[in-house]
Protein backbone atom coordinates (compact mmCIF):
# COMPACT_ATOMS: atom_id res chain seq x y z
CA UNK A 1 0.00 0.00 0.00
CA UNK A 2 1.22 3.49 -0.78
CA UNK A 3 2.06 5.67 -3.78
CA UNK A 4 5.10 7.00 -5.61
CA UNK A 5 5.64 9.25 -8.62
CA UNK A 6 7.43 6.57 -10.67
CA UNK A 7 4.27 4.44 -10.84
CA UNK A 8 1.90 7.18 -11.98
CA UNK A 9 0.33 6.45 -15.37
CA UNK A 10 -1.07 9.94 -15.99
CA UNK A 11 -0.49 13.53 -14.91
CA UNK A 12 -3.19 13.06 -12.25
CA UNK A 13 -5.83 10.47 -11.29
CA UNK A 14 -9.08 10.95 -13.17
CA UNK A 15 -11.43 8.95 -10.95
CA UNK A 16 -14.12 10.95 -9.15
CA UNK A 17 -14.30 8.65 -6.13
CA UNK A 18 -13.00 5.39 -4.65
CA UNK A 19 -15.11 2.65 -3.02
CA UNK A 20 -13.24 -0.14 -1.18
CA UNK A 21 -13.77 -2.84 1.44
CA UNK A 22 -10.67 -1.93 3.44
CA UNK A 23 -8.45 1.14 3.30
CA UNK A 24 -5.10 1.21 5.03
CA UNK A 25 -3.67 4.43 6.45
CA UNK A 26 -0.19 2.89 6.30
CA UNK A 27 2.33 2.83 3.44
CA UNK A 28 3.85 -0.64 3.53
CA UNK A 29 5.45 -0.92 0.08
CA UNK A 30 9.20 -0.29 0.15
CA UNK A 31 8.96 1.96 -2.93
CA UNK A 32 6.17 4.17 -1.59
CA UNK A 33 6.86 7.83 -0.86
CA UNK A 34 3.46 8.69 0.62
CA UNK A 35 0.33 6.95 1.85
CA UNK A 36 -2.63 6.38 -0.46
CA UNK A 37 -4.69 8.63 1.80
CA UNK A 38 -2.29 11.56 1.37
CA UNK A 39 -2.09 10.94 -2.39
CA UNK A 40 -5.88 10.91 -2.84
CA UNK A 41 -6.38 13.88 -0.51
CA UNK A 42 -3.83 15.89 -2.50
CA UNK A 43 -5.92 15.28 -5.63
CA UNK A 44 -9.23 15.89 -3.78
CA UNK A 45 -10.62 12.42 -4.47
CA UNK A 46 -13.14 11.16 -1.88
CA UNK A 47 -12.82 7.61 -0.51
CA UNK A 48 -15.49 5.51 1.17
CA UNK A 49 -14.61 2.18 2.77
CA UNK A 50 -15.97 -0.58 4.97
CA UNK A 51 -18.52 -1.48 2.30
CA UNK A 52 -19.42 -4.98 1.15
CA UNK A 53 -17.90 -4.54 -2.30
CA UNK A 54 -18.53 -8.19 -3.23
CA UNK A 55 -22.26 -7.66 -2.76
CA UNK A 56 -21.98 -4.47 -4.83
CA UNK A 57 -20.25 -6.38 -7.66
CA UNK A 58 -22.89 -9.13 -7.60
CA UNK A 59 -25.62 -6.48 -7.88
CA UNK A 60 -23.88 -4.79 -10.85
CA UNK A 61 -23.48 -8.15 -12.59
CA UNK A 62 -27.21 -8.69 -12.21
CA UNK A 63 -28.55 -5.28 -13.26
CA UNK A 64 -25.61 -3.77 -15.20
CA UNK A 65 -23.37 -0.74 -14.66
CA UNK A 66 -24.98 1.96 -12.53
CA UNK A 67 -24.53 5.64 -11.80
CA UNK A 68 -23.55 6.34 -8.23
CA UNK A 69 -22.88 9.07 -5.70
CA UNK A 70 -20.67 9.16 -2.58
CA UNK A 71 -21.94 11.22 0.32
CA UNK A 72 -20.93 11.61 3.98
CA UNK A 73 -22.90 14.67 5.08
CA UNK A 74 -26.11 12.88 6.11
CA UNK A 75 -28.19 13.80 3.06
CA UNK A 76 -31.34 11.59 2.99
CA UNK A 77 -31.19 8.59 0.68
CA UNK A 78 -34.19 9.74 -1.37
CA UNK A 79 -32.44 13.03 -2.14
CA UNK A 80 -29.24 11.22 -3.14
CA UNK A 81 -31.17 8.91 -5.47
CA UNK A 82 -32.83 11.93 -7.06
CA UNK A 83 -29.45 13.63 -7.61
CA UNK A 84 -27.89 10.45 -8.99
CA UNK A 85 -30.63 10.00 -11.57
CA UNK A 86 -29.79 13.45 -12.95
CA UNK A 87 -26.19 12.39 -13.64
CA UNK A 88 -25.40 11.66 -17.33
CA UNK A 89 -25.22 8.03 -18.39
CA UNK A 90 -22.03 6.70 -19.98
CA UNK A 91 -23.80 6.01 -23.27
CA UNK A 92 -23.36 9.06 -25.49
CA UNK A 93 -20.75 10.64 -23.21
CA UNK A 94 -17.66 12.06 -24.98
CA UNK A 95 -14.82 12.10 -22.44
CA UNK A 96 -11.66 11.68 -24.53
CA UNK A 97 -11.14 15.40 -25.14
CA UNK A 98 -11.65 16.12 -21.43
CA UNK A 99 -8.74 13.94 -20.32
CA UNK A 100 -6.40 14.58 -23.27
CA UNK A 101 -3.31 16.80 -23.18
CA UNK A 102 -3.80 20.43 -24.21
CA UNK A 103 -0.83 20.64 -26.58
CA UNK A 104 1.58 18.24 -28.20
CA UNK A 105 4.81 17.16 -26.51
CA UNK A 106 7.76 14.82 -26.98
CA UNK A 107 8.20 11.68 -24.85
CA UNK A 108 11.68 10.19 -24.45
CA UNK A 109 11.61 8.08 -21.28
CA UNK A 110 11.62 4.29 -21.64
CA UNK A 111 11.10 1.57 -19.06
CA UNK A 112 14.57 0.13 -19.81
CA UNK A 113 17.58 2.42 -19.38
CA UNK A 114 20.16 1.57 -22.05
CA UNK A 115 22.31 4.68 -22.19
CA UNK A 116 25.05 3.43 -19.85
CA UNK A 117 24.34 -0.27 -19.39
CA UNK A 118 26.77 -3.20 -19.77
CA UNK A 119 24.29 -4.62 -22.29
CA UNK A 120 24.76 -1.56 -24.50
CA UNK A 121 28.56 -1.91 -24.38
CA UNK A 122 28.36 -5.59 -25.27
CA UNK A 123 25.90 -5.07 -28.10
CA UNK A 124 27.66 -1.96 -29.48
CA UNK A 125 27.12 -2.20 -33.24
CA UNK A 126 23.70 -3.84 -32.91
CA UNK A 127 22.43 -0.96 -30.77
CA UNK A 128 23.83 1.59 -33.23
CA UNK A 129 22.10 -0.23 -36.10
CA UNK A 130 18.80 -0.28 -34.21
CA UNK A 131 19.06 3.44 -33.46
CA UNK A 132 19.67 4.08 -37.16
CA UNK A 133 16.28 2.43 -37.81
CA UNK A 134 14.47 4.56 -35.21
CA UNK A 135 10.76 5.03 -35.92
CA UNK A 136 8.85 8.29 -35.59
CA UNK A 137 5.49 7.67 -33.93
CA UNK A 138 2.67 10.13 -33.31
CA UNK A 139 0.49 9.00 -30.39
CA UNK A 140 -3.04 10.35 -30.06
CA UNK A 141 -3.84 11.02 -26.40
CA UNK A 142 -7.42 9.98 -25.67
CA UNK A 143 -6.42 9.26 -22.05
CA UNK A 144 -3.06 7.61 -22.67
CA UNK A 145 -1.16 5.60 -20.04
CA UNK A 146 2.50 6.48 -19.67
CA UNK A 147 3.67 2.87 -19.84
CA UNK A 148 2.45 2.78 -23.44
CA UNK A 149 4.86 5.62 -24.19
CA UNK A 150 7.67 3.93 -22.28
CA UNK A 151 7.20 0.70 -24.25
CA UNK A 152 7.15 2.56 -27.56
CA UNK A 153 10.50 4.12 -26.60
CA UNK A 154 11.78 0.67 -25.57
CA UNK A 155 10.89 -0.52 -29.08
CA UNK A 156 13.06 2.19 -30.62
CA UNK A 157 10.36 4.78 -31.31
CA UNK A 158 10.66 8.53 -31.02
CA UNK A 159 7.23 9.58 -29.73
CA UNK A 160 5.27 12.79 -30.22
CA UNK A 161 2.03 12.91 -28.21
CA UNK A 162 -0.79 15.00 -29.67
CA UNK A 163 -4.19 16.06 -28.28
CA UNK A 164 -7.29 14.01 -29.05
CA UNK A 165 -8.57 16.65 -31.48
CA UNK A 166 -5.31 17.02 -33.44
CA UNK A 167 -6.14 17.08 -37.16
CA UNK A 168 -4.87 14.33 -39.43
CA UNK A 169 -3.28 16.93 -41.73
CA UNK A 170 -1.20 18.28 -38.83
CA UNK A 171 -0.17 14.74 -37.84
CA UNK A 172 0.96 13.93 -41.39
CA UNK A 173 3.05 17.12 -41.45
CA UNK A 174 5.16 15.55 -38.68
CA UNK A 175 6.07 12.79 -41.19
CA UNK A 176 5.42 9.87 -38.80
CA UNK A 177 6.36 6.28 -39.57
CA UNK A 178 3.29 5.22 -37.60
CA UNK A 179 0.30 6.53 -35.63
CA UNK A 180 -0.76 5.12 -32.27
CA UNK A 181 -4.36 5.47 -30.99
CA UNK A 182 -4.53 5.28 -27.20
CA UNK A 183 -6.96 4.04 -24.62
CA UNK A 184 -9.47 6.44 -23.10
CA UNK A 185 -12.81 6.78 -21.30
CA UNK A 186 -16.38 7.23 -22.49
CA UNK A 187 -18.54 6.23 -25.43
CA UNK A 188 -16.61 5.97 -28.73
CA UNK A 189 -19.53 6.97 -30.97
CA UNK A 190 -19.55 10.70 -30.02
CA UNK A 191 -15.80 10.94 -30.76
CA UNK A 192 -16.60 11.69 -34.40
CA UNK A 193 -13.59 13.98 -34.88
CA UNK A 194 -11.23 11.04 -34.18
CA UNK A 195 -13.12 8.71 -36.53
CA UNK A 196 -12.76 11.26 -39.34
CA UNK A 197 -9.04 11.64 -38.63
CA UNK A 198 -8.49 7.87 -38.69
CA UNK A 199 -10.24 7.58 -42.05
CA UNK A 200 -7.95 10.31 -43.38
CA UNK A 201 -4.84 8.51 -42.04
CA UNK A 202 -5.78 4.98 -43.17
CA UNK A 203 -3.54 3.79 -45.99
CA UNK A 204 -1.16 6.75 -45.59
CA UNK A 205 0.58 5.57 -42.43
CA UNK A 206 0.59 2.40 -40.27
CA UNK A 207 -1.94 2.56 -37.41
CA UNK A 208 -2.04 0.68 -34.10
CA UNK A 209 -4.99 1.23 -31.74
CA UNK A 210 -5.86 -0.08 -28.28
CA UNK A 211 -9.00 0.09 -26.14
CA UNK A 212 -10.85 3.29 -27.18
CA UNK A 213 -8.45 3.49 -30.14
CA UNK A 214 -9.62 0.00 -31.15
CA UNK A 215 -13.26 1.05 -30.94
CA UNK A 216 -12.58 4.19 -33.00
CA UNK A 217 -10.88 2.03 -35.64
CA UNK A 218 -14.00 -0.14 -35.73
CA UNK A 219 -16.15 2.92 -36.39
CA UNK A 220 -13.72 4.26 -38.99
CA UNK A 221 -13.87 0.91 -40.81
CA UNK A 222 -17.65 1.16 -41.06
CA UNK A 223 -18.60 -0.89 -37.99
CA UNK A 224 -20.71 -0.21 -34.92
CA UNK A 225 -20.03 -0.25 -31.19
CA UNK A 226 -22.33 -1.24 -28.35
CA UNK A 227 -22.38 -0.82 -24.58
CA UNK A 228 -21.54 -3.89 -22.51
CA UNK A 229 -23.78 -4.74 -19.57
CA UNK A 230 -21.07 -4.21 -16.96
CA UNK A 231 -17.91 -3.96 -19.03
CA UNK A 232 -14.57 -5.73 -18.80
CA UNK A 233 -12.40 -4.73 -15.85
CA UNK A 234 -9.35 -6.37 -14.28
CA UNK A 235 -6.03 -7.99 -15.11
CA UNK A 236 -7.08 -11.60 -15.75
CA UNK A 237 -9.21 -11.70 -18.93
CA UNK A 238 -8.37 -14.62 -21.26
CA UNK A 239 -8.11 -13.62 -24.91
CA UNK A 240 -7.41 -16.01 -27.78
CA UNK A 241 -5.18 -14.89 -30.61
CA UNK A 242 -6.85 -16.48 -33.63
CA UNK A 243 -3.71 -16.08 -35.73
CA UNK A 244 -1.43 -18.03 -33.37
CA UNK A 245 -4.07 -20.05 -31.47
CA UNK A 246 -2.43 -18.91 -28.22
CA UNK A 247 -4.30 -17.56 -25.20
CA UNK A 248 -3.15 -14.34 -23.55
CA UNK A 249 -4.06 -13.19 -20.04
CA UNK A 250 -4.90 -9.52 -20.52
CA UNK A 251 -5.61 -6.32 -18.60
CA UNK A 252 -8.90 -4.67 -19.51
CA UNK A 253 -10.93 -1.62 -18.50
CA UNK A 254 -13.73 -0.67 -20.87
CA UNK A 255 -17.50 -0.51 -21.13
CA UNK A 256 -18.00 -0.70 -24.91
CA UNK A 257 -17.14 -3.20 -27.65
CA UNK A 258 -16.99 -3.37 -31.45
CA UNK A 259 -19.71 -5.48 -33.09
CA UNK A 260 -17.77 -7.91 -35.34
CA UNK A 261 -20.84 -8.58 -37.48
CA UNK A 262 -21.01 -4.90 -38.42
CA UNK A 263 -17.51 -4.88 -39.93
CA UNK A 264 -17.01 -5.48 -43.68
CA UNK A 265 -15.57 -9.02 -43.80
CA UNK A 266 -13.93 -8.32 -47.15
CA UNK A 267 -11.74 -5.63 -45.54
CA UNK A 268 -11.45 -6.61 -41.87
CA UNK A 269 -10.21 -9.79 -40.20
CA UNK A 270 -10.99 -10.55 -36.55
CA UNK A 271 -7.72 -11.54 -34.86
CA UNK A 272 -8.58 -11.85 -31.15
CA UNK A 273 -11.64 -12.99 -29.19
CA UNK A 274 -12.56 -12.82 -25.50
CA UNK A 275 -12.95 -16.35 -24.12
CA UNK A 276 -15.37 -15.22 -21.40
CA UNK A 277 -18.09 -13.70 -23.59
CA UNK A 278 -16.69 -14.13 -27.14
CA UNK A 279 -16.62 -10.37 -27.84
CA UNK A 280 -14.24 -8.86 -30.39
CA UNK A 281 -10.81 -8.23 -28.83
CA UNK A 282 -8.73 -7.52 -31.93
CA UNK A 283 -8.83 -6.96 -35.68
CA UNK A 284 -6.68 -5.98 -38.65
CA UNK A 285 -7.26 -4.61 -42.11
CA UNK A 286 -6.70 -7.16 -44.85
CA UNK A 287 -4.78 -4.82 -47.16
CA UNK A 288 -3.90 -1.63 -45.25
CA UNK A 289 -1.33 -1.39 -42.41
CA UNK A 290 -3.82 -1.12 -39.54
CA UNK A 291 -4.51 -3.32 -36.52
CA UNK A 292 -6.01 -2.85 -33.07
CA UNK A 293 -6.85 -4.68 -29.84
CA UNK A 294 -9.50 -4.01 -27.22
CA UNK A 295 -7.30 -4.74 -24.19
CA UNK A 296 -4.22 -3.03 -22.70
CA UNK A 297 -1.02 -4.67 -24.01
CA UNK A 298 1.16 -2.30 -21.96
CA UNK A 299 -0.51 -3.81 -18.85
CA UNK A 300 0.75 -1.46 -16.17
CA UNK A 301 -0.11 -2.97 -13.81
CA UNK A 302 -0.92 -6.42 -15.13
CA UNK A 303 0.32 -9.36 -17.23
CA UNK A 304 2.93 -8.90 -19.97
CA UNK A 305 1.60 -11.57 -22.37
CA UNK A 306 0.76 -9.01 -25.06
CA UNK A 307 3.95 -6.95 -25.26
CA UNK A 308 4.61 -8.62 -28.64
CA UNK A 309 2.08 -6.23 -30.19
CA UNK A 310 4.55 -3.36 -29.91
CA UNK A 311 7.07 -5.37 -31.92
CA UNK A 312 4.30 -6.14 -34.41
CA UNK A 313 3.77 -2.37 -34.76
CA UNK A 314 7.46 -1.67 -35.39
CA UNK A 315 7.62 -4.57 -37.88
CA UNK A 316 4.66 -3.04 -39.73
CA UNK A 317 6.36 0.36 -39.83
CA UNK A 318 9.59 -1.21 -41.07
CA UNK A 319 7.79 -3.12 -43.85
CA UNK A 320 5.92 0.03 -44.90
CA UNK A 321 9.15 2.06 -45.04
CA UNK A 322 10.82 -0.60 -47.18
CA UNK A 323 7.80 -0.83 -49.47
CA UNK A 324 7.66 2.96 -49.90
CA UNK A 325 11.40 3.08 -50.60
CA UNK A 326 10.98 0.34 -53.23
CA UNK A 327 8.18 2.28 -54.93
CA UNK A 328 10.27 5.44 -54.97
CA UNK A 329 13.09 3.46 -56.57
CA UNK A 330 10.81 2.20 -59.34
CA UNK A 331 9.68 5.75 -60.17
CA UNK A 332 13.24 7.00 -60.70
Amino acid sequence: MGANLDDEESARPYIEGLVVREFSSLASNWRSTETAQIYLSRHEIPVIWDLDTRALVRHIRKVGALRGIVCTDGTPADQLIHETRKLPTMAGLELASRVSCEKRYEWTKGSIELTASPWREEMGEAVSEAEAQRFRVVAYDFGIKQNILRLLVDHNCGVTVVPARAKAEDVLELKPDGVFLSNGPGDPEPVTYAVQNIRHLMGRVPIFGICLGHQLCGLALGGRTFKLKFGHHGANHPVKNLLTQKVEITAQNHGFAVDPDSLPASDVEITHVNLNDHTNEGMRHRSLPLFSVQYHPEASPGPHDSHYLFRQFTDMMKETKLSNAFRRGLKR
